[in-house]
C-alpha cells in the first residue's frame, strides 16, 4: 500500500472496535510523510499512527511489536519479512505480485487484499484470531527461516 494509506486502514480497524498502534519504521519523501500525518489527523487516528522514521536497528521493534506489518504495492524479496519470521513474529503482507513467494498464507503468516477496506477487514479478522496468530508462531519456531548470511547480518545489526 502506498504509506499514507496506513491511517484510513486504521482507522477502519478501529472503528471493527480494535485498540491498536500501528508504527512505521522508515521513510517515504518528506511530501508522504506529511500526508501520512495530515491523513491521520483527518481520519482521527493520530495518537495511533506512529512514524519513527528509519532506525539503524529495527529489530528491538520487530521484537515488541505483535504482528508485523509489510503493505506494499510491490516487495521485491523482502529482507524485512523474514528477518520479522526468524522472530517468530506473525507477518501480514500486502497481496502484492511476490507475496505468495514470501508467504505461505495461514502457515507463516497472511496474505490480505491491496484495497484499503478489504485490507482492513482481514487484518482485524486475523488481529481477533488468537488461535490463528499462535499457529503461524509456533510454526515459525518450530521452521529454520535463517541461512548463515541472514543471521550474520542479523548478528552485526544487534551488534552480538
Amino acid at each position: 500500500k502506498k504509506m499514507e494509506e496506513i491511517p484510513l486502514i486504521c482507522k477502519k480497524i478501529v472503528d471493527e472496535g480494535i485498540d491498536i498502534k500501528w508504527y512505521i519504521i522508515g521513510y517515504g519523501s518528506a511530501e508522504i510523510e506529511q500526508d501520512v500525518h495530515d491523513n491521520a489527523k483527518r481520519e482521527g487516528v493520530s495518537g495511533r499512527v506512529i512514524l519513527l522514521g528509519k532506525k539503524e536497528n529495527p529489530y528491538p521493534y520487530i521484537k515488541a511489536c505483535d504482528i508485523y506489518v509489510q503493505p506494499s504495492r510491490y516487495e521485491g524479496k523482502s529482507i524485512t519479512v523474514r528477518e520479522a519470521q526468524i522472530l517468530c513474529k506473525p507477518v501480514i503482507v500486502t497481496n502484492d505480485p511476490t507475496a505468495s513467494s514470501q508467504i505461505q498464507d495461514g502457515v507463516d503468516g497472511v496474505i490480505v487484499p491491496m484495497d484499503v477496506d478489504a485490507c482492513a477487514h482481514e487484518m482485524a479478522d486475523f488481529i481477533r484470531d488468537k488461535e490463528g496468530q499462535a499457529r503461524v508462531v509456533e510454526y515459525l519456531e518450530t521452521h529454520d527461516y535463517g541461512n548463515e548470511e541472514e543471521i550474520e547480518k542479523i548478528y552485526q545489526l544487534v551488534g552480538a
